[in-house]
């Protein structure tokens, strides 16, 4: 099989996305597909980014696996970001193409916006400041849609459960967590809807040793760097191309 310059091209994007994981503790999926689909379709993107994130979040349950709070995950988080789910395979059912990739585009605009402005005045106590259970609530059954159509619902959910007073520790543990247990349905949807096909097999194991090496970079990153003005960098670079998603997919509309 002739090597495709995009794959080549999303290879690095993976390696990036995993490097600001590490560095800052959430971000791999958003960053893969925000800008994977500047130069495949988002649906290939998905598909291929999925498995690979289970590399990473399996090493943070098998090793850190007395950090996950379970009564969270179990009684509030899993079931409403299931909710979440269900609602998101519904949408897909009649919503395709372009639209959704503009609707992702949008998403990501508004969502950097917000961080950037957050990161620039709010105070570190307000940032942490406990929502009310309704704000919970639909954060997370927003956080299951958006993850159940474009497998990026972290922001959502880091929102609603990165005020539950959880430690660095018990934090990441617990997400990790939870992407295992959602992407595993993401796949056997894909699976039962017959979207595998053997060449996609080839593509994740050429874009699977990007993971590491981006781990190890951003273990170094996350020393020797200011998270905060990494983190502000990162941002304005989802910003950029959530701009160029939008302006590309409103193209195909007209």
């Amino acid at each position: 099989m002739v090597l495709d310059p995009a794959l080549v091209a999303f290879a690095i994007i993976v390696l990036g996305a995993y490097l600001v994981q590490t560095a800052i503790g959430f971000g791999s999926m958003l960053i893969c597909v925000t800008f994977g689909a500047q130069f495949l379709q988002l649906e290939e993107v998905i598909r291929w980014a999925i498995p690979l994130s289970f590399l990473q979040t399996g090493y943070i349950v098998v090793r850190h696996a007395d950090g996950i709070r379970w009564p969270l995950l179990l009684r509030r988080v899993l079931p409403l970001m299931a909710l979440g789910m269900a609602a998101a395979f519904a949408v897909l059912a009649y919503v395709r193409g372009p639209w959704l990739g503009l609707a992702f585009g949008v998403m990501v605009l508004v969502l950097s916006a917000r961080d950037i402005r957050q990161l620039r005045h709010a105070s570190e106590a307000e940032s942490e400041r406990p929502i009310s259970l309704p704000a919970s609530i639909a954060a997370l059954f927003s956080a299951g849609l958006v993850h159940g159509i474009y497998a990026s619902g972290g922001p959502m959910l880091v929102y609603a459960i990165g005020r539950e007073g959880l430690g660095k520790r018990d934090f990441r543990s617990t997400l990790s967590m939870i992407w295992i247990v959602l992407n595993v349905i993401l796949v056997a949807r894909f699976i039962s809807l017959d979207v595998y096909q053997p060449s996609d097999l080839y593509r994740i194991l050429f874009l699977l040793p990007a993971v590491p090496l981006g781990i190890v970079l951003g273990e170094w990153i996350h020393h020797r760097v200011d998270e905060r003005r990494f983190r502000m960098a990162v941002l304005v670079l989802l910003l950029a191309a959530a701009i160029s998603l939008i302006l590309r997919y409103s193209s195909q509309l007209l």
